[in-house]
């Protein structure tokens, strides 16, 4: 006796889905030729979505501000040997306690902030901030702080 239509469909889905999950080469090879979901399935996802590719604009942005963090750890550390006073008090305190440590949270802090709005690229804050936006207007904000930095090196 054979099996009813709906069994053998629904085994064949599981099977297909089963080998969807398991990880091959062709699954590393399509994400790095960008078979990825780049843009959002339906029009009504435009907001509060994820999406598998974020694009290079925000990928430019990111690396940017990690090498402006990495630039603001370095200026501090230069500017509290010439005598400056950080601040911030989480990482005064870090910074009296090791200069590798508050380099290591500093970084990480970073990262990971930025790890979570990446994510959330195509989300709003309050309806009205667009976390894209945020990402780019970050750049010109840290590369001022770092502007900040250099003068007041300059002044020492």
């Amino acid at each position: 006796m054979s099996q009813p239509p709906e069994t053998t469909n629904e085994q064949s889905t599981d099977q297909r889905l089963q080998a969807r999950r398991q990880p091959s080469l062709k699954t590393v090879l399509g994400s790095l030729r960008h078979y990825r979901r780049r843009h959002l399935r339906r029009d009504d996802d435009q907001l509060n979505s994820y999406t598998d590719w974020y694009g290079h604009w925000p990928f430019a942005a990111t690396v940017i501000i990690i090498l402006l963090c990495f630039a603001d750890a370095f200026l501090t550390i230069v500017l509290l040997s010439k005598g400056a006073v950080e601040l911030n008090g989480l990482m005064d305190w870090l910074i009296q306690k090791d200069t590798h440590i508050f380099t290591v949270v500093k970084m990480s802090m970073t990262g990971a902030a930025l790890i979570v709005l990446v994510m959330h690229i195509n989300f709003r804050i309050y309806k009205y901030v667009a976390v894209r936006y945020l990402i780019y207007a970050l750049v010109p904000l840290y590369s001022l702080l770092i502007f900040h930095e250099l003068t007041m090196l300059a002044n020492i």
